[in-house]
């Protein structure tokens, strides 16, 4: 049994380590003193234990029966943190898991950044709704060009379609295509009409400031959907709200764009296979892009409302493909985000406008924690941030980069409750319940209709909030 208990122990040390060393790597000297207090006071330990060997301190059979509880309980610790507990059914039937009521579509005019754009918040909020991407070129220029791609979006289809395919080749195939391309990952499913667009919004006919929001009924026949996700940069995103804070907003519209680009190169060789198809990117999507990825398989939602993935966290983002060729449906996942998302409130709590929620509501006949866009938004433009506030990308725990210690954890987080709470209290503990951020001036003042300004007014505060 002291074999066993030492080279358990050992093990648990060398990790804590290791932990320590790679939290130094990642800029987050908390989390690294911390953990070289923990593995200090685990090698002192190992070291007294061996002491007791030597000295013949555990030969008695009241220490034997001591190291064997001890053993049990490690071992049994260690097995509880990797075999599946607490899993979660509704997850594996995707976002019909959350149906519960009556479904209804939503008009994409509706979106804060669309009222925004028409004069719905005010002639000044409008006008920083465009003018605050300025301020950083390097970001700025992404949504630009995302704008250029939408003419490639769609497209003639070859008249004779490629035979002998099958749709289980087809699928390996567009697959491999969309990875070659830049996705980091690649999904299918079918399109759910309950998360497609009304209605698109049209930024060239809808007047600027003013309105009034131009609208056009979206009528999307294809039943494919392909869903890419593209990995963000963990260093840039940690960047947001502090003095580099343009570097969140730069990987944002950095990697829409690369996505638009992946979606519209898709698009085109499926044309070129002779079946129809559509890129569905930044600026130009008729469809709900995270249910359907939950569908396909990519991961879950959280309740910061974006997509939390196996391998990347919530440090994505989405576009996709739809199309009239034939493929095979990937199955949605439980990796135990639900359960995760219900016990830990971080995003919440650093919302820096307060926009998420602490409980569920059904919101369009789906239950989901639900997001205030108008109070996220109006952060943006008046509360001396960039268009690419990521604060609640930044604070959740599975927002890691990809090093041997997390890929471990996050490996035990999706397959066990017990692990998913040792996550949340290691973050807690380790890394901190709250972030402060500082705000930074606008150039110039914005003047708001009284009404937005009191919305305004409710939710700003100081950072001891």
């Amino acid at each position: 049994m002291f074999s066993f208990i030492f080279i358990l122990v050992s093990i648990y040390t060398l990790f804590t380590f290791w932990f320590a060393i790679s939290s130094f790597r990642e800029n987050f000297p908390r989390a690294g003193i911390l953990g070289l207090i923990a593995s200090l006071i685990m090698a002192v330990a190992l070291a007294l234990y061996a002491w007791a060997k030597v000295a013949g301190l555990l030969e008695g059979s009241m220490a034997q029966t001591l190291q064997l509880v001890f053993g049990i309980v490690m071992f049994l610790f260690m097995l509880a943190m990797f075999i599946p507990l607490g899993r979660n059914p509704k997850a594996l039937e995707g976002a019909k898991g959350m149906l519960e009521g009556n479904t209804e579509k939503f008009n994409q005019k509706d979106t804060a950044f669309n009222v925004a754009h028409v004069g719905g918040y005010g002639p000044e909020v409008g006008k920083q709704r465009w003018a605050l991407q300025s301020r950083d070129p390097f970001g700025g220029i992404y949504w630009t060009l995302c704008m250029g791609l939408r003419d490639q979006a769609d497209g003639k289809v070859k008249p004779k379609k490629t035979e002998g395919l099958s749709p289980g080749e087809i699928t390996k195939e567009i697959k491999r295509t969309a990875r070659y391309a830049g996705a980091d990952l690649v999904g299918i499913t079918t399109v759910k009409k309950d998360f497609t667009y009304s209605d698109n919004f049209s930024y060239e006919d809808s007047k600027l400031e003013v309105g009034p929001a131009v609208t056009t009924p979206v009528d999307l026949k294809h039943k494919y959907v392909i869903v890419f996700g593209k990995e963000m940069s963990f260093k840039r995103i940690q960047n947001t709200l502090t003095e580099k804070n343009e570097e969140s907003l730069g990987e944002i519209g950095k990697t829409y764009y690369e996505l638009a680009q992946i979606a519209c190169g898709v698009a085109a060789f499926i044309r070129q296979l002779g079946y129809s198809a559509k890129a569905q990117h930044i600026r130009n999507e008729q469809i709900f892009h995270v249910p359907h990825a939950i569908d396909a398989g990519l991961g879950e939602q959280g309740r910061h409302n974006y997509l939390i993935t196996k391998k990347y966290g919530p440090r994505i983002r989405l576009a996709s493909v739809t199309t009239d060729l034939e493929l095979v449906e990937d199955k949605p996942v439980d990796i135990g985000v639900q359960d995760f998302c219900q016990n830990c409130r971080l995003c919440e709590i650093n919302c820096p406008s307060q926009a998420l929620a602490a409980e569920k509501a059904v919101v369009r006949g789906y239950r989901k924690w639900p997001q205030e866009q108008e109070k996220c938004f109006l952060f943006w433009v008046t509360g001396g941030n960039t268009m690419g506030c990521t604060m609640c990308l930044k604070i959740c725990p599975w927002n890691k980069p990809r090093t041997f210690v997390h890929k471990v954890s996050f490996f035990a987080a999706t397959r066990s409750v017990v692990a998913r709470r040792i996550l949340y209290w290691i973050t807690v503990i380790f890394y901190g319940r709250k972030i402060y951020w500082e705000k930074t001036p606008l150039p110039e003042r914005i003047e708001l209709p009284p009404e937005i300004q009191a919305l305004v007014d409710s939710y700003k505060s100081d950072n001891s909030r």
